[in-house]
């Protein structure tokens, strides 16, 4: 045999015992794997406490979305037209009663009050001389009256002609109606001094108005004009809240007004902070309907705190009594950060993880919206030692 046929035989004999080496070995493979792939039962979960689901009776609720309003709120108007000359707050300002928030320029009303303060001057003196020419007239209508009585005896006697008497008496006439006619000045001229003082007490109270304040302590909340913008009466210029007194205005279905009216107690919870509820009670009902909304408005004082004008929130009141699907808080976990429970199968004891979706909670127990059914059985201890799939030995 040549050298190549030689080296042809190793070959062969080469390569059936690379194949019979690489059977053994997936042979030896298969049986490891069968023995690590063999089937270990998990451990049975002993004295595991369940309950079935039943619907439970409990009080409705039902809510209505409102927002929080302070109880005391002034949209701050002026009572004179003018340019804003200055503006003394700004929005969040805190002010006292009686604060300057706003001027308007009052240039006309100090010349309405000048021209006023003016006439009352004019008409005072005007009622001096009035005064001084009644008592010229009193002081000449007495000396009429003595010389008519002098010359009425005078007559008698024959003293004096007729003529002469007649001419006295004339001359008291006179006087009396001169009298009568400064007394009737003095009223005219009073007339015209009360005027006066009237139009410049106007003057003065819109010199007031030129000064736009704050009618009582609070917080700026708006600010609607600046220097230079016009002041029209009744336009409101800034709106100014009381922040020691808040409360709830919610929009109520109308299906619901029989059950609400004041000092109905109800809770009310706040968007920003939805963990936190308080009780409260209805101060006011507005029986009024929305005819587009369909609903009514209901009002609750708030208790001190966080809330701030403008948040949203809600109202729950009792709404009538129902039955709902609810299990004991001690059966809920947390996975996967959602809500679950773990059901019991009724053939086979296995545990099932199941998310579910929680409602309110009343006394011990949490509403189930969804997630499970009637007649489920829900483990509820010992939920630590549970997992998805493990056999379980209920307790009798």
């Amino acid at each position: 045999m040549n050298v190549a046929t030689r080296m042809h035989s190793f070959g062969a004999g080469a390569g059936a015992a690379l194949v019979i080496l690489s059977i053994a070995a997936g042979l030896s493979a298969c049986g490891e794997k069968g023995k690590e792939g063999k089937a270990v039962p998990r451990p049975v979960v002993q004295d595991v406490e369940v309950v079935v689901v039943r619907p439970a009776p409990r009080e409705t609720m039902a809510e209505a979305l409102g927002t929080v309003r302070a109880r005391t709120t002034a949209a701050v108007a002026p009572r004179v037209m003018g340019r804003l000359t200055a503006v003394a707050v700004s929005e969040s300002s805190v002010v006292a009663a009686g604060a300057l928030l706003a001027t308007i320029d009052d240039t006309t009303v100090r010349a309405q009050l000048s021209s006023a303060e003016g006439a009352v001057a004019e008409a005072e003196a005007a009622r001096e001389e009035v005064d001084g020419a009644i008592s010229q007239a009193e002081a000449a209508k007495g000396l009429a009256e003595k010389t008519f009585e002098r010359y009425r005896k005078l007559l008698e006697g024959k003293v004096v002609t007729q003529q002469e008497f007649d001419e006295v008496e004339m001359r008291r006439t006179v006087a009396v109606k001169e009298l009568e006619r400064a007394h009737q000045k003095r009223v005219q001229v009073s007339a015209k001094i009360a005027q006066a003082r009237g139009q410049a007490a106007a003057a003065r109270a819109m010199l007031a108005w030129t000064r736009v304040t704050a009618p009582f302590a609070g917080v700026i909340v708006e600010k609607r004009a600046d220097v230079g913008s016009m002041a029209v009466p009744g336009v409101p210029l800034f709106i100014l809240e009381d922040p020691r007194g808040y409360r709830i205005e919610a929009s109520v279905s109308e299906t619901y007004l029989p059950l609400l009216k004041k000092g109905t107690p109800v809770q009310w919870i706040l968007d920003a902070d939805p963990g936190e509820t308080s009780q409260v009670v209805v101060t006011e009902v507005v029986p009024e309907i929305d005819p587009a909304s369909r609903t009514f408005t209901v009002k609750a004082d708030l208790p001190a705190g966080p809330a701030r004008s403008g948040q949203s929130g809600k109202v729950r009141f009792a709404a009538g009594k129902g039955t709902v699907l609810a299990v004991p808080k001690r059966a809920i976990t947390r996975a996967g950060g959602s809500d679950g429970v773990f059901t019991i199968g009724a053939r086979d004891n296995a545990a099932r993880l199941t998310m579910i979706t929680v409602g309110a909670e009343f006394g011990d127990r949490v509403e189930v919206l969804s997630g499970i059914e009637e007649g489920d059985r829900v483990a509820l201890s010992p939920i630590d030692k549970l997992s998805d799939g493990a056999r379980v030995e209920v307790r009798r």
